[in-house]
């Protein structure tokens, strides 16, 4: 099964796909990203992520409309074209090409790029012990709701950590606040109750952390989004991530200290499970 590029209309092999050394988002990071699993040949929360895509346009002024584009329709058509079961979608939309400057042209045509390979697995053993994670000052810049392609900090944060042994970084700003890991979020568990940072400016709004206060409520748990710190991050009874590829991931180790008793606490796999009921119904019935 091949992997396979969009690039502004047109299907083909990645490595025909072309964008100007003069686009904005390779010049300048002018540009916004979103990533869509499929699942058995289905986009999964399609629609939340494109109305995040949206926002994140609108955020930083692209004139551009997912919906009048038939980005959707082309989603769809991608994943039927490269025939993986279990797909990742990575959509990157920038500003456009014109002569480096810092002032944004009149009337640019946006640049619209999409990746479709087969969608990267969790081992079951990362996902049986956890994950393990250091702590790092979050240096990334103040709106980080929107989804930019500027992530060189999260790419030296998450290379820092795995030189140093770990899985992942988490952010904390200079005050202690906990904010989120460098592609994912963070929940704890504390007495049996469930928290998340606030969703402001400086977190993701993630797409699966919204999906998993479905999940917690229809077991009966509340999701509190309330700050905690670094202290409350390490006493946690439980610890987190989610995300699109992550899914629901344990966290057992950060800075070298066990969360709880070192392993991947009840409380995570409930939710782990009953995220799998509901997106992946056919995979949990099959296991």
């Amino acid at each position: 099964m091949p992997e396979l590029a969009y690039l502004n209309g047109v299907f083909g092999p990645i490595a025909d796909a072309k964008v100007s050394i003069e686009d904005r988002g390779f010049q300048f990071g002018d540009a916004v990203y979103e990533v869509i699993v499929a699942y058995d040949g289905q986009p999964f929360l399609m629609e939340p992520h494109l109305a995040r895509l949206r926002r994140s346009l609108a955020a930083i002024g692209i004139e551009f409309d997912p919906g009048r584009s038939s980005l959707e329709s082309a989603i769809r058509e991608g994943v039927r074209r490269c025939g993986f079961p279990d797909a990742m979608v990575y959509i990157q939309i920038s500003r456009g090409a014109a002569p480096r400057s810092h002032s944004i042209p009149e009337g640019m045509t946006p640049t619209v790029v999409m990746t479709f390979k087969a969608l990267p697995a969790i081992p079951d053993e990362l996902r049986e012990r956890g994950a393990s994670v250091i702590t790092t000052r979050d240096i990334r810049w103040a709106y980080c709701y929107v989804k930019a392609v500027t992530l060189l900090p999260n790419i030296l944060a998450k290379n820092d950590a795995l030189r140093r042994g770990y899985d992942d970084a988490i952010f904390v700003a200079e005050s202690g606040e906990v904010r989120e890991c460098t592609s994912a979020n963070v929940f704890i568990a504390r007495n049996g109750s469930l928290l998340m940072p606030p969703r402001t400016e400086s977190v993701l709004h993630g797409i699966t952390q919204g999906y998993l206060l479905e999940c917690a409520d229809a077991i009966g748990w509340e999701v509190k989004e309330q700050t905690f710190d670094l202290a409350a991050l390490r006493t946690a009874d439980e610890a987190f991530m989610s995300g699109t590829i992550s899914e629901v991931l344990g966290i057992t180790k950060i800075d070298d200290r066990p969360i709880g008793d070192g392993n991947v606490g009840p409380m995570t796999k409930r939710l782990y499970g009953e995220f799998m009921r509901r997106a992946r119904p056919a995979a949990v019935s099959v296991g």
